[in-house]
């Protein structure tokens, strides 16, 4: 992952964000329920507010105007341009319930505009600026069945699940809102311990109809979102299939995020993928390279190993801590470096410099973010990712300690 994200330019990050999008955006239809009216929902407790918004009729769709805000990363200290899934725009989406959503943002600092098309199985990101379509394709989801499940649930049920969600986080309650003239709900849910870096979201629902109207993610001690997606104005009903089966210009490049041709044998056979291995000595029996796993790593035990994948894609899963302040460790043969294309203009002005650092005779990269930091290296034939929502010195500090 991080040896694509080497050699890759800003645009190819904004895709992989483009999905991020999609998936956050993707759930505004998920609840059921009819449009609500202006002003505020009366008091409830959260177990009344979220059963209350199941109890509605379905809707078929939505369709609004978004804003988007990401200071995930200091895009302009990294070299990177004002592009609306990097640094943030505003725009419109439509959503209908069979999981089709379309997504345009325009930059608001002239980065030019994006649009997200999720329709059927196929993901698609075009990039104005660079005239670039980004696609991948999606396994399909599996049919989910509500055997054993009430629906709508019962204020009781949802008094259990929040019991559940108590003992890992904290929730302000129900606190009534209005979103883009929506009377709505409002909570704010806190890691209880070990959130690493992540200090907390803050999710608002339609009081009708349960549809997300706004999410937030904040970093640990800040009052400003590190990301949110918020709905300005909003109409639920059905959408027009014709919306989602636009396509980018014919003219543009296309780049294919995951060709078929790297399923494994397992998938193209429709073979259930095989089990993975567990416990650091049977892994380091099977593993095809010398695994890397001290006992601790940045001042955290480790607490499990896994490898993951067959043949060439076998991959080693080390984990350090618990929660979300915990550290991951991935491991894996290194493979042959790719021809790189030679840069154009362009692509040198929008390339992110991701910093660099020594890690023992190694050349890593590290990319630290608000809520958390990424460190790669290769090392005598094996490429190690150390991740976590920890600070850039402690993702340093654990990858010099494998």
């Amino acid at each position: 992952m991080i040896s694509f994200l080497r050699r890759s330019s800003s645009k190819t990050l904004i895709a992989l964000s483009g999905a991020l999008v999609v998936l956050v955006a993707g759930g505004a239809v998920v609840a059921s329920g009819a449009a609500g009216g202006a002003g505020t929902p009366p008091n409830k407790s959260l177990a009344q507010a979220v059963a209350g918004a199941f109890a509605g009729p379905k809707i078929e769709g939505v369709s609004a105007r978004i804003t988007f805000t990401n200071k995930l990363i200091d895009t302009g200290g990294l070299g990177g341009g004002q592009d609306p899934l990097m640094s943030g725009g505003s725009g419109r989406l439509w959503a209908s319930n069979n999981g089709d959503v379309r997504i345009e943002l325009q930059s608001d600092g002239g980065g030019g505009d994006v649009e997200v098309v999720a329709s059927g199985n196929t993901l698609w990101l075009y990039h104005a600026a660079s005239n670039t379509v980004y696609k991948t394709t999606m396994a399909p989801e599996k049919k989910q069945t509500d055997k054993g499940q009430k629906l709508p649930p019962t204020v009781a049920a949802v008094k259990r699940v929040l019991r559940q969600l108590g003992s890992e986080a904290t929730t302000s309650g129900a606190v009534p809102d209005n979103v883009a003239g929506q009377p709505a709900y409002s909570t704010r849910i806190d890691p209880k311990a070990n959130g690493g870096l992540v200090g907390g979201a803050d999710v608002t629902w339609d009081a009708a109809n349960g549809a997300p109207l706004r999410v937030a993610i904040f970093a640990r001690g800040q009052n400003s979102p590190v990301l949110a997606i918020e709905a300005t104005d909003v109409s639920f009903g059905a959408v027009d299939p014709s919306v989602f089966a636009i396509q980018p210009p014919a003219g543009a490049t296309v780049q294919e995020l995951n060709p078929s041709a790297t399923k494994t044998h397992a998938e193209k056979s429709g073979k259930k993928p095989a089990r993975p291995i567990t416990g650091l000595a049977a892994v380091t029996a099977a593993a095809p390279f010398t695994v890397s796993a001290p006992a601790q790593l940045a001042g955290q035990k480790r607490t499990g190993v896994m490898l993951i994948g067959a043949g060439p894609k076998k991959r080693v899963v080390v984990r350090y801590g618990k929660g979300l302040g915990g550290i991951t460790v991935m491991e894996s043969a290194a493979g042959a470096k790719p021809v790189a294309a030679p840069a154009s203009k362009t692509s040198k002005r929008d390339s992110l410099q991701i910093p660099t650092a020594k890690i023992g005779a190694a050349d890593g990269t590290v990319l630290g973010t608000a809520l958390g930091s990424v460190v790669s290296f290769t090392r005598s034939g094996v490429s190690y990712v150390v991740i976590g929502s920890v600070t850039s010195q402690d993702a340093l500090a654990a990858a010099r300690g494998l």
